[in-house]
């Protein structure tokens, strides 16, 4: 069964989905935009641990010992 990676932009961007998320429902108008800073960077950084995590795991991607091995070879 041939796995395919994560792409990284889609994680990041499903973290900042969450993101919007949790902003909107911790916003208080009498603070401003950036009231939480946790918000805007966390959700981001998170999503794109688990896809990197996830990718290691399954060997896929630029975790792949083929990759890898040829990448040692001096080919890319």
């Amino acid at each position: 069964m041939l796995m395919k990676p994560w792409n990284m932009t889609v994680g990041i961007a499903i973290g900042l989905v969450v993101e919007v998320l949790l902003w909107w429902a911790r916003y208080v108008s009498s603070e401003g935009i950036f009231q939480n800073p946790q918000l805007v960077v966390m959700p981001a950084a998170i999503a794109s641990l688990i896809v990197t995590v996830r990718n290691r795991r399954k060997k896929v991607g630029p975790y792949d010992p083929e990759v890898i091995a040829r990448t040692k070879r001096g080919r890319v």
